[in-house]
């Protein structure tokens, strides 16, 4: 629903720039996180961990330990599995690890110092296998198995139209092989969860996620629990981005608590968020695209390789979302597309900012780029000549039917200051960089994507609004607020948001996807729309409302369900930049971004978005990079070695909006929070070609690569100018001795 069908808003909220309502609680230390909950008698929990990548676990060596230490395993599980889309992982690996520092046990002790130093003692014996360490390997005939299966998960072919005929027509084709990383997400909050049970003997459970309903399925089934029998809620959660969707943290409290009747808490350190929770999905990507000399896209062929780590979690869906989006957005009459996810010894790659489809841009952008310079046309009116519109047919055969306006963002993008300096540049040393982009909103086909609200009208005026959201920090508490608050014609203090709260709340899905407003969103205006209606017709008080919200679907479907999506939301970024030719690096001076997410709720919190979505892809394009050795273990697991973008490496961002309008999203809305991540890195990658001429192929793009490029340039054009001085000279000696 949106407010053009049955709900009538003044808007006195929705489209301004509105402070977020619980940001004084976190300025001030007074927001609780899951790491902050405490109670008396409370327990420790500490995660015993595997010591190798790959092999079989022989024994426990609990020997060291102390009586006051008490030791859970696997077998303390009344399901040994943890319950997302594959079921291919156990929550304590207690008989074949797949991945290092993967969990095989937990010990409970009455300081969070002698829970530590409890797992520290445990020795984990184990009989080695052999270590599968990217997708290549992985998929060779005869390969070791990680699973009994096989270690290919997914495979996915399509073809729209007659590729190999068209490139025959192409006036210029390009390709080549680019290789991307395993990322972190790099949330400041580790996973963290806390557990007690109340008096009526019930488990109740705070944790830091994105989808209270899932983390109750999770541990109801490791417990054997009905789920009456188990509330979960949401802490404050400080930072998401895909990597607290299903991560197993919250298992591990639970379990000590139910089984021992003691609080308990169980916090990761931050080297164990970067050795064993979830990454971003390294890639080998392969795209060849042709176009004709006038600039127009005829025929484009990629190939994706991700690798998934040790279990399957969201792979498949973000396999799904790589294929979907590698074509970029514009419209390619021909398109084939062939995707592989396959199983390695590192630890699961799952959700994260993006979802799959900063991996692709990289590839296909940086080659847009490349046909721009061959045919020698500007890059933006290049985007702009493809660029995807309402009605266009996707490079998946989907129907773009809901506001599409990527045209309105390059137009910002010219339109620019940024932009417009670039031609009178004249420092060698200063590139320019842009890059286009789009990204899904919503679940996908197939996927189920509803939300139910509940409003309930107080005795002292105010509105209490249920909804199964979780807040992960980008501000939709606030969001929310601002629509309940217009919907019912009320002021935005009498709106108060109950998220995340099993007991208080319908299942609304996680937060993920970019559909968070506009799912939530609707929902809260149908339940406005039935509370004026009750209340018209029955005059009476304290009413109470419920409405109920569907994400729309693509009318294309394959096999593998969650892709294509129905609605997108559009981006273009530039970049300007200084390279230092001597010591390789990259310094950020501006970077401009203008999307197409509809309608926008609340500015201040989009640029919010923005930026931090930047900030997070620069990190990608510069920086970071999860790095193993010959026997899978992580290299750089804690923040010294894993390097993270700071204030000192961001410059100025400036962002701004499309005017645009999804007719059937809440006032207007599409998601926003994720398609700031998918083009910085080869607009960045662009940038750095306009100072050196050189292509990047690799992520991060750190000193160290671009100085072997340079010196690789360099060899390339002594060995060319050799050879032309050579010529020469041949030619001077055959004119004297009349050979010429």
């Amino acid at each position: 629903m949106s407010a053009k069908e049955g709900v009538h808003m003044e808007e006195r909220y929705t489209g301004k720039a509105i402070p977020r309502t619980e940001g004084m609680d976190k300025a001030t230390g007074r927001a609780k996180y899951a790491g902050d909950y405490h109670m008396d008698n409370m327990l420790h929990v500490a995660v015993i961990r595997s010591p190798i990548a790959h092999g079989y676990v022989k024994c426990l060596d609990t020997s060291a330990l102390t009586e006051d230490v008490i030791v859970f395993t696997g077998k303390d599980l009344a399901e040994n599995i943890i319950a997302d889309v594959a079921g291919d992982e156990p929550a304590l690996a207690d008989d074949h690890v797949r991945y290092h520092n993967e969990p095989v046990a937990l010990v409970a002790a009455d300081t969070a110092q002698k829970a530590r130093e409890a797992a520290e003692k445990v020795k984990v014996i184990c009989k080695p296998l052999p270590v599968i360490h990217d997708p290549f390997e992985a998929l060779k005939p005869g390969s070791v198995k990680i699973h009994e299966q096989g270690n290919e998960l997914v495979h996915f072919q399509n073809e729209k139209g007659d590729v190999e005929a068209a490139f025959s027509r192409c006036d210029v084709v390009v390709e080549d092989t680019f290789q991307l990383p395993v990322q972190d997400h790099g949330y400041m909050e580790p996973e963290a969860s806390f557990a007690f049970m109340d008096g009526e003997g019930r488990l109740n459970v705070y944790t830091s996620t994105q989808n209270v309903y899932n983390d109750r399925r999770m541990v109801c089934h490791a417990l054997g629990l009905p789920e009456e029998q188990v509330r979960i809620r949401a802490a404050v959660v400080g930072g998401g981005f895909g990597g607290k969707d299903g991560h197993t943290n919250q298992i591990f409290s639970a379990l000590v608590a139910y089984k021992t009747g003691r609080p308990a808490r169980c916090v990761f350190d931050r080297t164990e968020t970067l050795s064993a929770s979830y990454k971003r999905h390294s890639a080998v990507v392969h795209v060849k695209i042709g176009a004709a000399k006038d600039g127009r896209l005829l025929a484009f062929d990629g190939t994706g390789y991700l690798d998934t780590g040790a279990y399957a979690g969201l792979g498949a869906a973000v396999l799904g979302l790589f294929t979907e989006h590698l074509a970029g957005p514009y419209e390619i009459p021909n398109v084939r597309l062939e995707s592989y996810l396959a199983y390695t010894n590192k630890m699961p790659a799952h959700a994260m900012r993006g979802f799959g489809a900063p991996q692709g841009a990289f590839a296909t952008e940086t080659l847009i780029n490349r046909i721009c310079e061959k045919i020698g046309m500007d890059p933006l009116e290049f985007r702009y000549k493809n660029a995807l519109e309402k009605g266009s047919i996707g490079a998946l055969g989907q129907k773009m039917e809901h506001c599409v306006d990527f045209k309105g963002a390059l137009d910002l993008i010219r339109e620019s200051d940024l932009w417009k300096e670039r031609k009178a540049n004249t420092d060698p040393l200063i590139g320019y960089g842009i890059a286009g982009g789009h990204l899904s909103c919503g679940l996908g086909k197939n996927i189920p994507d509803s939300a139910k609200v509940e409003i309930l009208e107080r005795s002292d005026g105010g509105y209490d609004v249920h909804m199964g959201l979780v807040d992960i920090g980008q501000g939709s508490t606030t969001a929310m607020q601002a629509l309940a608050a217009d919907a019912l014609g009320v002021d935005l203090e009498q709106i108060h948001m109950i998220m995340a709260d099993t007991d208080k709340s319908f299942e609304c899905g996680s937060t993920a996807g970019s559909r968070s407003t506009y799912i939530g969103g609707n929902a809260i205006l149908a339940a406005a729309k039935h509370y004026k209606e009750q209340k018209e017709q029955t005059g009476a008080a304290c009413v109470k409302a419920e409405g109920e919200a569907h994400f729309p679907e693509s009318d294309k479907a394959f096999e593998t369900g969650g892709f294509p999506h129905a609605m997108y939301t559009f981006i273009a970024q530039a970049v300007k930049l200084r390279l230092d030719p001597v010591t390789g690096e990259v310094e950020l001076l501006d970077i401009f971004a203008a999307t197409e997410a509809g309608r926008v709720v609340n500015p201040l919190s989009m640029a919010g978005q923005m930026q931090g979505g930047v900030a997070m892809s620069v990190g990608y394009a510069l920086m970071e990079q999860c790095l193993f050795d010959e026997d899978g273990r992580i290299k750089n697991s804690d923040l010294s070695t894993y390097l993270l973008p700071t204030s000192m490496d961001i410059p100025h961002i400036g962002s701004e909006n499309v005017d645009a309008y999804e007719e059937s999203g809440p006032a207007g809305v599409k998601g926003a929070a994720e398609v700031a991540t998918v083009s910085i890195a080869p607009a960045i990658a662009n940038a750095v070609h306009d100072v050196t001429d050189i292509w990047p192929t690799t992520l991060p793009l750190d000193r160290y690569r671009i100085l072997k490029a340079l010196e690789e340039k360099k060899r390339r054009t002594d060995r060319n100018q050799k050879g032309a001085d050579l010529h020469k000279t041949e030619m001077e000696e055959g004119k004297k001795d009349g050979t010429y």
